[in-house]
Order: structure tokens, then C-alpha cells, then sequence
């Protein structure tokens, strides 16, 4: 492989996904609704604001004895918004564009024109995977920017710090798009056709992003075992130490955290396979720090109150690795088992 050949097969494939009708639609209609939802979380975040400046205003001896203060609110919170849209449009987004990348060359039989000119098959899924994923890239980029670009018209400036939260989310949300691209390259490699390449995208998308979220729960909870028997003199599901020996009220408190730690470790495990998870995990976490801190191995389960003080982002990078590295690992497994179907498939 050479760096010319693949070059060229880039820069077409590149050229031919920027311009594409399908992808314009797509983009421009992902484009127009992350800015509405941009500018309406701008107004939302200038009342809440507002409303916090005047609870600093109104701060009581009463506030300063008990130590009281108002949480101060952040930009990213914003983007907390873009994420679900994301998850919505991002991924048909991904889709579109790699469906038919292979599965229009074989139905059009140009594949094999193509491979008759001085280029290799590495050549070509290679350039196409890169022009595909290049594309994308500035597509969210020019999503983020603008929405950027509003907040700042709004008046509403980020800090560096949070301007650095904000590169984080953009990349894992371009990791999270480039995942279903690159299934959609893979099933439109082993698919003999586009219609077929496009239903098993969507069959394993909704897998991905449904199914295995509920059979982690079920599963984690027969992995967990039964729940611990509540003490004699525990009232229904108010459970305390009233009517209870305390010792043996202890050691069920003891049991019972011990169950759901079980419980979240086994479903977070398994939950590691589902992108929209690990991306709704990742991306809660960089645009809500104080709720990530609270987060435990389940993305939708919490355990203990807000910390005193905003975690840095090295912090919450180190909660949240195993989702980012999951969610690195599912495309490059994807793109390269697409990669050996394409270099072993029979041409004719």
C-alpha cells in the first residue's frame, strides 16, 4: 500500500460523501435541530442564571450558619441537551454514510473495474473508511462550533477548563458516530446488497442500544443472587433499626450494599458492549461532573449525594475510562472485521 494510491482513493471517496444529497439532508437537518436545542438550553441556562444571582443576593445569616450556598451553574450543562441529540440523529448520521460504501460497488459491479487500475483492495477500504470517517469529523465539529459560536453570541463564555470538557465531549461523540459507521461499512461489506446492508445495521443498532441494556440488567440481577432477607422488626420497604437488633441490622445494611455493588458491577459489565451506554455514561460525565461523581457502575443508578467541589476533568476521565476505551474498541473490531471480509471477498 501507498500513501498516493490511498490518498487519491481518500480524497474521491471524501469529495463524493461531502456532496452527496443524502448526507447534506442528514447533516443539515442534525445541524438544525442541535442549534434550536443549543439556543433553547442557552435561554433555560440564562434563567437559571438569573435565578442564582438572585439567591446569592438573598444569601441569609441563616444560609452562612448552616453553610448553605447556592450551586453555581455551568455552560456545559448545555450540551448535556446535544448529547441526547446526538444519540438520536448522530447514529442515522453514521449509518447513512457507510451503508452502501462497499455494497454500491458490488451491486454496480465497479468494484471490479476499480481493482482492474494500479490500486489495492487495503487501498480502497482504507481510503474509504478514512474519507467516510473525515467527513464526519467535520461535520460534528462544525455542529460543535456553531453551537459554540451561539453561546458566545448569547453571551454566555465558557472557561478554559470547560472549553476543554467541551473538546472531550466532541471526541467522544465522534467516536460514538464513527461506531455505527463503521458497523454500517462492515455490514455493507458482508451484505449483498445496500437494502440488506441498511436492515441489519438498524437490527443490530437496536441491539446495541436496546436489548443489551435490558439483558444486562436481568442478567446482573440473576448474577447478584436473591436479595438479602430483611431482619425481624423491618417494617415493608422502610427499612430501620426501630423494631430490629442492631447488629443484625447491620449486617444487613452490609448485605444489602454488597448486593447492589454485585448488581452494578455485573450490569456495567455487560453494558460495556452497548455503545449508546457507554457514550450516554461518557458524555453525562464531561457535561455534569457533579452528577458523574455520583454516578456508580450503572449510568442510571446513584448512590450518594453531589460532592462539595466541581471534580476536575482528570477525575472524571478516570471514572468513566472503561466506557471510553469500549466505546474506542467497538469500531476498531468493527472496521477491522470489515477489513478481512474485504481482502478475502470473491470478486467476479
Amino acid at each position: 500500500m501507498t500513501a498516493g494510491r490511498l490518498f487519491v482513493v481518500l480524497q474521491k471517496e471524501f469529495v463524493d460523501q461531502l456532496t452527496d444529497r443524502r448526507f447534506l439532508s442528514i447533516f443539515a437537518l442534525f445541524l438544525i435541530i442541535s442549534v434550536i436545542g443549543v439556543h433553547d438550553g442557552a435561554d433555560r441556562y440564562s434563567d437559571m442564571l438569573a435565578s442564582y444571582a438572585q439567591q446569592m443576593q438573598s444569601v441569609s445569616s441563616y444560609t452562612q450558619v448552616t453553610g448553605y450556598m447556592p450551586e453555581k451553574l455551568s455552560p456545559l450543562l448545555i450540551f448535556t441537551k446535544i448529547a441526547d441529540y446526538f444519540v438520536m440523529f448522530g447514529v442515522f448520521l453514521g449509518i447513512a454514510m457507510g451503508f452502501d460504501l462497499i455494497s454500491k460497488e458490488k451491486e454496480t459491479r465497479s468494484l471490479k473495474t476499480l481493482l482492474s487500475h494500479p490500486v489495492f483492495r487495503d487501498e480502497i477500504v482504507n481510503g474509504k473508511a478514512l474519507g467516510g470517517a473525515l467527513v464526519l469529523a467535520i461535520a460534528l465539529g462544525a455542529t460543535i462550533a456553531v453551537s459554540v459560536a451561539i453561546l458566545l453570541i448569547m453571551g454566555i463564555v465558557p472557561t478554559m477548563g470547560e472549553l476543554g470538557a467541551i473538546l472531550v465531549f466532541t471526541g467522544i461523540s465522534a467516536i460514538f458516530v464513527l461506531t455505527y459507521f463503521a458497523l454500517a461499512l462492515l455490514m455493507s461489506t458482508v451484505a449483498l446488497d445496500s437494502g440488506t446492508a441498511l436492515i441489519s445495521t438498524l437490527v443490530i443498532f437496536l441491539l446495541l442500544s436496546s436489548a443489551i441494556p435490558i439483558f444486562g440488567w436481568t442478567a446482573a440481577e440473576m448474577i447478584a443472587g436473591p436479595l438479602p432477607e430483611q431482619p425481624a422488626g423491618a417494617q415493608g420497604a422502610l427499612y430501620t433499626s426501630m423494631n430490629a437488633n442492631p447488629e443484625e441490622f447491620k449486617q444487613y445494611e452490609q448485605e444489602m450494599q454488597s448486593y447492589w455493588e454485585r448488581r452494578a458491577a455485573a450490569s456495567s459489565l455487560i453494558c460495556l458492549l452497548s455503545p449508546n451506554v457507554n457514550y450516554q455514561k461518557a458524555a453525562t460525565a464531561v457535561t455534569n461532573p457533579r452528577i458523574a461523581m455520583t454516578m456508580d457502575n450503572n449510568p442510571y443508578s446513584f448512590t450518594e449525594g453531589p460532592p462539595e467541589t466541581q471534580p476536575g476533568l482528570d477525575e472524571i476521565l478516570g471514572r468513566i475510562w472503561a466506557n471510553v476505551v469500549a466505546l474506542l474498541l467497538l469500531p476498531t473490531v468493527f472496521f477491522a472485521v470489515a477489513y478481512v471480509k474485504f481482502m478475502r471477498m470473491d470478486i467476479r
